[in-house]
Parts: C-alpha cells; structure tokens; sequence
C-alpha cells in the first residue's frame, strides 16, 4: 500500500495484481470489472491501471482537511480491507 499528498488530497493505492498483456490478462480485467459493478465493493475507491506497472490497482482519495485522527484510521481500515478483498476476487476469478 502507498500513501501519497498530492495538493489538497492524500491518495490511498494498492496494487491488486499485474496485468499480463494477454487474452488471459484481458478476460481476468473484464471479470473484475464486473465483480465491482456498481462500484459498492469499491467502497467510495476506484479500480484503475497502472500503465508503468501494468498492474490493476485499487485507489481513494480523500481530502486532507476533512480527515481526523478517527477518520484516517477508518479509512485505512477500510482501505486495507478492501484491497485485501479485491486481491481474493482475483485469485478466485483467475481459477474460474
């Protein structure tokens, strides 16, 4: 996990797993994809790719000003979480 200020935001990241440029790597893409539709898994976050990587990554952002000691360790929970949930998805979608 990578935490990172960029202005007025701190950004969570979490790589979730590499992208093989493939018709595996695609199909995996697409499965996921789906797993998150409409975003509820996501809790708030967002699944993008990493293009120097080429890794699906799980991110959220937050403003800096709107966070509190509870909110932060709230939010780290979650995010922890979440990525940990997203990982297992990909693993169960990789054998399916």
């Amino acid at each position: 996990m990578t935490l990172y200020v960029n202005g007025p935001s701190l950004t969570f990241l979490a790589e979730i797993t590499p992208l093989e440029e493939t018709s595996q790597g695609d199909k995996l893409l697409r499965k996921m994809m789906v797993y998150a539709f409409p975003g509820l898994r996501l809790r708030g976050g967002a699944l993008t790719i990493n293009p120097n990587e080429k890794a699906l990554v799980y991110s959220y952002e937050q403003l800096l000003n709107t966070l509190s000691k509870m909110r932060f360790e709230s939010l780290l929970a979650n995010f922890s979480t979440t990525a940990m949930e997203l990982r297992q998805a990909v693993q169960q979608l990789k054998s399916s």
